[in-house]
């Protein structure tokens, strides 16, 4: 099993302000902790994650999520991050190409190790998620250079036992009817982090309240570590 430290320096790509924390809080956190570099990049800023119309309104969203995300990256301690300035629920939309070389040049330039990313199943079934993972794959398969990627995972008890119902009430797997599980042993990573790792992941959520404030009002605080603490990867090439 690998754990953060021996994932070197990693490349974390996801689609919208958010995705870095719920999948890959944790690990982030750990691994900024162990001196490693973490590069972030996010596609869009959200705009369409309209969740509460008068609190956090459409028009301005945007600009909420951006601010947002900023302060979970400091909470996480990640300095190193860049916006692909994508419409919101437009990702199917661009040439792979097109993203690829950019991914490609973090790769070659930061000394990439390790691709902290989406499967294929885009874990929610979003489309914007699904068309990152295909980005990352082009962008490796165009690099001199050949990191490891990691394909986010949802871990079966945590489901089972807390996310299931939180499912039924907030639709937060969106597209998909329910994730693909996923036990230790399917895993390349199933990182159990220790306190200090879970309240930063805890911590950096409570910082984008227009997306988080529903999940974390359904979540108690005494349950957050079982059902999210917990995060999950198979190595690319595994079937989820």
């Amino acid at each position: 099993m690998t754990t953060p430290d021996q994932l070197g320096t990693i490349l974390s790509v996801w689609g919208h302000p958010d995705d870095e924390t719920y999948c890959a809080g944790a690990v982030t956190a750990a691994a900024v902790r162990n001196g490693q570099r973490i590069i972030c990049v996010t596609a869009t800023r959200g705009e369409k994650g309209v969740q509460d119309a008068k609190k956090w309104p459409s028009a301005k969203l945007g600009e909420i999520r951006s601010r947002e995300l900023e302060a979970a990256l400091r909470v996480l301690g990640v300095i190193e991050h860049y916006w692909l300035n994508y419409q919101d629920g437009t990702c199917d939309k661009v040439p792979h190409d097109e993203v690829a070389r950019f991914l490609t040049s973090l790769i070659e330039h930061c000394n990439v190790d390790s691709i902290l990313t989406f499967g294929p199943d885009g874990l929610t079934g979003h489309p914007d998620h699904k068309a990152v993972s295909g980005w990352v794959d082009v962008a490796v398969h165009s690099s001199s250079r050949k990191p490891a990627i990691y394909h986010v995972a949802q871990p079966r008890a945590a489901y089972k036992k807390y996310l299931k119902k939180a499912d039924k009430e907030l639709n937060i797997f969106f597209a998909a009817e329910k994730p693909t599980l996923v036990d230790a042993a399917d895993c390349a990573i199933y990182f159990k982090p220790e306190a200090y790792c879970i309240e930063r992941k805890y911590r950096a959520l409570r910082a984008m309240p227009s997306q988080t404030d529903s999940l974390l009002r359904v979540i108690r605080p005494e349950d957050f570590a079982g059902a999210l603490g917990t995060e999950a990867f198979v190595k690319a090439g595994r079937n989820q």
